[in-house]
């Protein structure tokens, strides 16, 4: 398989490098929006371009730069459910930059499955009322509406996506302070009452799945960004702390400790690819399931031995808050937990796995 980038994903490569070293304190949606990444896995008619291949690159470079603005959460997340549920309109919004969403899905106690669902939506009249508390909702703070999943009031107790002014009479939503510095808030609707055409997919819950997993990929790009700079800033390290007069590289206990923290990055990027590759086949679920599960569980057990033998071989300037290497491992402690830790998407990948293969149609 080539892993050639073309001359356009140089481009955006190039683009995300100098923009997270360049970048100055302040909200850089905007900029986003000018430089074209809101448009990137849209639709060719509405300007978009690309797909998981160019997120993943845009979303590694990410991870290098420690970026903290909410792109997975407003443009991979929230744009995969527009896209996928067929509302071109609110997706053209997103891609000028003149809308920002946030999707609430996960409820508490649900440990990160989107099936568990207590928000209800009831009927009236022309309408519905919501009513519901969402927990963990990234990029909620800075988001202009919420795509909020609640279970219809009906017989078959079907999932349905609903989109939701933020500042609607009846919404909280309250900030929590995040590891590292993400926009993520609990959310509680009392009462929202909103039109029919709010409700933007009425069997949504296999377009919020597809949707998960999407942005699960790019945060496993961006784990593989992260990785990186532990691996490089640690090698860099041991080459010029001194010990004894040499420099502490040349041990050859430490020279195995970076190998295989080496061997783990490799392996990560490799998953990543994984993932990526495996959203291209959009048709089947099962298939997506196992790449993008299996993927998360080795970049998450990966980042962890990365991560931590960083710190250690760094000894307690890892642990500052002057040294950015703490920050980085941070970030990926967080990741690790997001849209599903280890073990749920290691049950996943297990059921997933059980599913029997399709028979072909008899003739």
């Amino acid at each position: 398989m080539d892993f050639t980038l073309s001359a356009e994903q140089l481009m955006i490569k190039d683009s995300v490098t100098r923009f997270a070293a360049e970048r100055t304190p302040g909200d850089p949606w905007a900029t986003f929006a000018q430089l074209g990444w809101l448009a990137i896995g849209a639709p060719e008619d509405l300007g978009g371009f690309g797909g998981p291949l160019e997120t993943m690159i845009l979303m590694e470079a990410f991870g290098r730069g420690l970026v903290t603005a909410p792109y997975v959460a407003q443009v991979v997340l929230a744009g995969a459910v527009l896209r996928l549920s067929g509302r071109a309109d609110l997706l053209e919004t997103l891609v000028e930059g003149n809308a920002r969403f946030a999707v609430a899905y996960e409820e508490p106690r649900a440990r990160h499955d989107s099936a568990r669902v207590a928000t209800i939506a009831m009927r009236d009249g022309d309408g519905y009322v919501i009513g519901g508390h969402k927990v963990r909702v990234l990029g909620a703070g800075s988001a202009r509406s919420l795509i909020v999943s609640a279970r219809l009031d009906r017989p078959d107790g079907e999932i349905g996506l609903f989109v939701v002014p933020a500042n609607a009479p009846g919404i909280a939503i309250v900030p929590i302070k995040s590891e590292d510095g993400h926009d993520v808030s609990n959310v509680r609707l009392d009462g929202i009452r909103i039109a029919a055409g709010d409700l933007i997919a009425e069997r949504g819950l296999h377009i919020l799945d597809h949707a998960l997993d999407i942005a699960t990929a790019a945060l496993c790009a961006e784990a593989v960004g992260i990785m990186s700079v532990l691996h490089e800033v640690t090698l860099d390290y041991l080459k010029n702390r001194t010990q004894f007069g040499v420099a502490i590289g040349s041990f050859q206990a430490l020279q195995h400790r970076m190998a295989e923290m080496f061997t783990e990055l490799e392996l990560a990027r490799s998953m990543a690819f994984v993932a990526a590759m495996t959203l291209t086949d959009e048709d089947d679920a099962h298939r997506r399931a196992r790449g993008i599960s299996a993927a998360k569980v080795q970049i998450a057990r990966s980042g962890r031995f990365v991560g931590q033998n960083a710190i250690q071989l760094h000894g307690a300037i890892g642990m500052t808050e002057e040294y950015k290497i703490g920050h980085y491992f941070k970030r990926m402690t967080t990741l690790e937990r997001l849209l599903g830790d280890s073990d749920y998407h290691l049950a996943r990948y297990i059921a997933a796995d059980r599913v029997p293969e399709r028979q072909p149609v008899p003739a």
